[in-house]
């Protein structure tokens, strides 16, 4: 068992392996050295993600991105130490662990834009606090992320305006139900849009709308979100487009989810609930299960109609999935019959990759380029799979290496790459000189 020193420099790694969640406590200043801002009582420990030597430093900070756990202290601190969901956790006591290197990558925001930047992780800071979007934190956690806050703020040049919510920046890709990229993906960290909230945590100043979505780069898929996050915002930025007739429990609805109090069940399928209002991207994942009220249970990956899912469904999410995981690919007479079932708007962006039965493998764009392929966009084979939101890098061989096609993204933890056993690892779980020739390398948008 190793445990942290007192004064350990900020940035360095475990080298003894696990950290115990015993390890002792260190007050000490999150900036070390000449010019250094002290903690003033903050409690810090060090609780090193094992992917944090992996880890490439990020090239800018721009923005700090506030998270709410939505689960339970311990698990949530498990599984973001496991995946290096963040830089730093703040639990209900107002300890605060590091977890990943603040000058590292963290896989903390997943698919994000803000001001037509994308990708944030590359750009931001990453806190997760327990907690829930809806409720309130705790004094300590006050206290503890208001310092926190302060001396990041201080060392990077963040303003108030750009410290956000996980919930402002995520976005989706289009799916069975949005035509279009859309805002509403995560909740998380909705809280910290507050005024009230933000006020206590020392911020005098916060997004007054959503710029990607007032130019038309994002739809807005959760108009009550937008909602809570701008509460000052135009209606005629903020609404949403119509959506389309479907059964109740099937399409996407304008109701919020059920509310989260005590005692009230809030993942079943019923009216102003459907199965992404409840479980987001993670609707048609396997590792979210459907139990419908004959108790038969299907895994996400198994639904291929998702306008029959019976009212009174529960949906049961997996609690331990990675925030950065490949959203992997959709298939033609699986997951619908036409391009525009799947890939929606987005059907002829570069960033929509087609991979044919016969071997062939283009971009929307390129099939909307040329005359001959354009039929593959009006009928495509069945069994031809679509990769929504990502670029394609090609394959990786012996004369052409992964950072010689990703450049300084190859070990990015939302890099992705599908080995020919069919297998997907990120960037940062890839060794560059061990990777078999014929793999796939995508970039995520």
């Amino acid at each position: 068992m190793a445990f942290s020193a007192p004064g350990r420099a900020e940035g360095r790694a475990d080298s003894g392996g696990l950290f115990a969640l015993s390890v002792l406590f260190v007050s000490i200043a999150l900036v070390a050295g000449p010019g250094g801002i002290k903690a003033d009582g903050l409690n810090v420990r060090n609780l090193y993600s094992p992917l944090n030597a992996k880890r490439p430093v990020r090239p800018e900070t721009r923005y700090i991105i506030l998270h709410t756990t939505e689960g339970r202290e311990e698990g949530s601190l498990r599984k973001v130490r496991r995946y290096g969901e963040a830089h730093y956790f703040v639990s209900t006591s107002g300890t605060v662990y590091r977890i990943i290197d603040r000058r590292r990558i963290a896989a903390h925001a997943g698919r994000s834009m803000w001001d037509g930047r994308s990708s944030l992780d590359e750009l931001s800071i990453g806190i997760e606090v327990v907690g829930s979007y809806d409720h309130d934190i705790t004094a300590a956690q006050y206290d503890a992320l208001r310092e926190l806050l302060r001396q990041l703020q201080a060392l990077y040049g963040i303003s108030d305006r750009n410290v956000l919510t996980h919930s402002m920046v995520a976005y989706g890709r289009p799916n069975q139900f949005h035509r279009a990229n859309h805002r509403g993906r995560k909740r998380c960290g909705a809280i910290f849009a507050k005024a009230e909230v933000r006020s206590r945590l020392g911020l005098t100043d916060q997004p007054a709308q959503d710029p990607d979505v007032r130019a038309g780069r994002l739809r807005v898929g959760d108009p009550e979100l937008q909602r809570m996050l701008y509460a000052s915002a135009p209606q005629s930025v903020i609404a949403a487009p119509p959506a389309p007739a479907v059964p109740d429990g099937a399409g996407p609805s304008p109701s919020p989810p059920p509310s989260q109090e005590a005692g009230v069940e809030t993942n079943v399928i019923g009216r102003g609930a459907n199965a992404w209002n409840i479980a987001r991207e993670s609707y048609n994942h396997s590792g979210t299960t459907y139990v419908f009220p004959d108790g038969r249970r299907l895994r996400g990956d198994q639904i291929t109609d998702w306008t029959r899912i019976p009212q009174g469904t529960r949906v049961v999410l997996s609690e331990d999935e990675p925030e950065q995981e490949f959203e992997g690919f959709l298939e033609i007479g699986k997951d619908g019959d036409a391009v525009r079932d799947l890939a929606g708007e987005a059907a002829v962006d570069s960033s929509t990759v087609y991979f044919f039965p016969s071997g062939l493998i283009r971009t929307g764009a390129e099939l909307v380029r040329r005359a001959s392929l354009k039929k593959y966009l009006d009928a495509p084979p069945k069994g031809t799979r679509i990769l929504v939101g990502y670029t394609y890098g090609g394959y990786v061989s012996g004369r052409r290496s992964a950072y010689s096609v990703a450049r300084r993204k190859w070990n990015y933890p939302s890099t992705f790459y599908r080995l020919p056993d069919g297998s997907i690892l990120s960037g940062d779980g890839v060794d560059e000189k061990s990777i078999p020739a014929r793999t796939l390398i995508f970039f995520q948008n």
